[in-house]
């Protein structure tokens, strides 16, 4: 979603100018986004057909876009984890051709981070290359996204299924996942506002299986459960009025699933341009409107919001963080976890909870 925007914008701004942060000035996320060039890219101003394959590949007319895949799954034994597992795309200037491979003008990042629910033990890790075909790189058909030796892609002529492979050290993913639900167009047939200004082309995933082996410095565990897959792809920064946001995705056991979404103003004044999505157990899907729901927080952790009330439809919905310590230590600071939905003390649900800018 847009978070990840910003987060590729400031990784990106560290690695190519070579600046020394000033370790009593913390990066923050609009002290790196001052004056960026936005002239000669694609913007998302109207609705465009969202297609597929086509879609599940690069826009290299558009500055930055995401391939994000988070996911809670258990051992054999009911032991719980969450992964993360996102490739960004960011263009380092519009209309660039590369006529030398060696001078791309993509920069491409990722990110892998597995929360061991039981050890309450989050490790996270970051890869940054340029484009290259030895490098990284992203296929539309078959679909493949590549940074190094970690990758996502499809073992058929078709999108689905997938497979994922990331290993750094001692933790590794190498999991299959088939689509369980259809892919669900954002706001008004993919084109998701996100404030006054600003505007994605979003597609999700909803529900894939998941299943195969999660490695930690414990051994290799055989794992299976669902996970969520995001696209988006856009142009644009965020508004000056707004420090963060706050997103949140959940699946629910009677199976629907559930995105929201908020900006976090820098002014309580200043309007928090909420948006949110409902998918119900057979794959359809409902936009919800500012009045359908409400998130309020009711416990912080060093300044960072991981318990909240939902309430939505009538029902009071409690979303509690696995575990505080969920961050991710990489250029940028983030809070993405894992995190379990209860109404009435019984568990109705889990999923993946991100915040920036706190």
């Amino acid at each position: 979603m847009f978070a990840r925007h910003i987060l590729v914008l400031g990784l990106i701004t560290s690695a190519l100018c070579g600046c020394v942060q000033d370790q009593q000035r913390p990066l923050t996320l609009n002290s790196i986004l001052e004056s960026p060039q936005l002239d000669g890219f694609s913007g998302a101003d109207k609705v465009v057909p969202i297609q597929f394959p086509r879609d599940h590949g690069e826009h290299r007319d558009f500055q930055t876009e995401w391939w994000y895949l988070v996911g809670i799954v258990r051992d054999n034994v009911g032991r719980p984890f969450g992964f993360q597992f996102t490739l960004f795309r960011q263009a380092l200037k519009p209309n660039h051709k590369d006529l030398n491979p060696w001078r791309s003008g993509h920069l491409y990042m990722a990110h892998m981070a597995i929360s061991d629910v039981q050890r309450e033990k989050h490790s996270s890790f970051e890869r940054i290359s340029r484009g290259h075909e030895s490098l990284a790189f992203v296929q539309t058909q078959p679909f493949k996204v590549v940074l190094e030796d970690w990758q996502l892609y499809s073992t058929e002529d078709s999108f689905a299924p997938l497979q994922l492979e990331a290993q750094d050290g001692e933790f590794g993913l190498n999991l299959s996942l088939e689509v369980t639900k259809p892919p669900v167009l954002h706001g008004n047939q993919g084109l998701s506002s996100k404030s006054p200004q600003n505007a994605s082309y979003y597609y999700s995933i909803p529900r894939l299986s998941a299943s195969g082996t999660l490695t930690s410095p414990e051994g290799e565990f055989t794992v299976t459960g669902n996970a969520w897959m995001d696209r988006e792809w856009s142009t644009g920064i965020l508004d000056k009025h707004y420090g963060g946001w706050n997103w949140l995705s959940l699946s629910f056991v009677g199976g629907e699933d559930l995105v929201l979404f908020n900006l976090v103003p820098v002014d309580p004044k200043t309007p928090v341009f909420p948006v949110g999505m409902l998918v119900d157990s057979k794959g359809q899907k409902s936009n919800l409107n500012v009045d359908d729901w409400r998130m309020s927080p009711i416990r912080f952790w060093r300044g960072w919001p991981l318990d909240w009330e939902l309430e939505i439809d009538g029902r009071k919905i409690s979303i509690e963080a696995a575990y505080d310590n969920q961050l991710m230590t990489t250029s940028i600071r983030y809070w993405e976890g894992v995190v379990f939905a209860f109404e009435n003390q019984q568990q109705v649900g889990e999923g993946y909870l991100e915040l920036t800018g706190y």
